[in-house]
């Protein structure tokens, strides 16, 4: 089972039932550490401190073993292991066993509670935040559709030519295409090694090229309004953009011929161009705190926050990473008792406040202490009223 929704999260943010195991880990996607079998190894490692949770709340060994017994066959299933991404996560209970495999480096992590602790899922499910990548060679076009934490190549046989021959005959790139080529210094390309009327040709040949390209990625395109990022050796790139007509076309681009690299590449090469415009609604969320703060509609207490959230108050929720905060929320007085760790009947406070922020439609980021609008609290809130 690897893909996990907006809904989904919902879904295991109501459930109430005891002995809820929730269980994160990092993992590997390939070499030594697969080999090693690290994964398993650190699954096991939790699954340690699971069974010592469980059985500090007196539950007995025979329903211990109900509970674990689907997570040890999935320690057991060696085909599982060899196909993993970032991280792994698992919900378990005596109702239901999920997990999911996601392009999300966790911390490790368990929780066993009344409820599952979906907040570690926040920056996968925030994923809406979309772009495109074209990379280009003269042997070849592939097309993805890209989100900040992963990448699918989208399947474009019938709209895009798959090599330049297609797009300007087969006796051409015999005749003229061998050449070595660079760029001037405005950035244009040159052709070296068959004269000037020869180069001219190629450049002209290899526009055609492109602009078949392009039309195909209008169809697709026309009528968005998201970026687009070439792929492709230098000398190229100049030349697509004199064929593009996409308003959304990347100023950057990443360098070199990527056609057999893997996907997963192309996807960490992207992010570092895009990592602004992936940030730039929590940017302006965090640009008017200040201002709302001062308004009344913010807030950085915690003591005010979870109720808000629980009351449908919070409209987006600022969650300190790497952290948690224990404690009970009293029904009754609309109120929180922030206590120790080993209290009784204590629940992690920030993940319920994520939990009702998301059921009442606001939004929620998991956010490096450094990057809160207000790093002294755990919780900081934009307020609904």
């Amino acid at each position: 089972m690897d893909h996990i929704t907006n809904e989904k999260v919902k879904e295991l943010a109501r459930v109430n039932e005891p002995h809820s195991i929730s269980i994160f880990l990092p993992t590997f996607r390939a070499g030594e550490e697969v080999n090693e079998l690290m994964d398993r190894k650190h699954l096991k490692n939790l699954l340690k401190k699971v069974r010592y949770e469980l059985e500090s709340s007196q539950i007995k060994e025979r329903e211990i073993k109900k509970l674990l017994n689907p997570i040890h066959k999935l320690m057991d299933n060696s085909g599982f292991w060899n196909f993993q991404s970032d991280g792994l996560a698992i919900f378990r209970n005596i109702d239901l066993f999920e997990y999911y495999t996601l392009p999300v480096l966790f911390d490790p992590a368990i929780y066993v509670s009344d409820h599952f602790y979906p907040l570690p899922l926040i920056p996968y499910i925030n994923d809406e935040v979309q772009f495109y990548l074209l990379a280009i060679s003269m042997g070849g076009v592939k097309f993805f559709e890209g989100f900040p934490h992963q990448i699918h190549e989208v399947e474009v046989k019938d709209l895009l030519p798959e090599r330049l021959e297609e797009a300007v005959g087969y006796d051409f790139a015999e005749k003229h295409l061998n050449f070595r080529s660079g760029q001037d210094d405005r950035g244009r390309a040159i052709f070296h090694g068959h004269g000037i009327a020869s180069q001219e040709t190629t450049k002209i040949e290899i526009l055609k090229y492109f602009r078949a390209i392009n039309d195909g990625i209008m169809q697709i395109l026309h009528d968005k309004k998201l970026p687009l990022i070439i792929a492709a050796v230098d000398y190229l790139v100049p030349i697509y953009r004199e064929a593009n007509d996409y308003k959304y076309l990347h100023p950057e681009f990443i360098p070199g011929n990527h056609q057999h690299d893997h996907p997963v590449l192309l996807h960490e090469k992207a992010k570092v161009l895009l990592k602004d415009f992936f940030e730039k609604d929590k940017k302006e969320k965090v640009a008017i705190f200040e201002q709302a703060l001062s308004a009344g509609k913010a807030s950085y207490s915690e003591e005010a926050i979870v109720p808000a959230s629980i009351n449908g108050r919070v409209d987006t929720l600022f969650v300190k990473k790497g952290v948690k905060m224990w404690g009970i929320y009293d029904r009754e007085n609309d109120s929180i008792q922030i206590r120790d760790k080993g209290a009784a009947n204590n629940t992690c406070l920030l993940n319920l406040a994520a939990m009702h922020t998301l059921l009442n439609k606001g939004k929620v980021y998991l956010t490096e202490g450094d990057d809160m609008p207000e790093p002294s609290s755990r919780l900081n809130a934009l307020l609904r009223y």
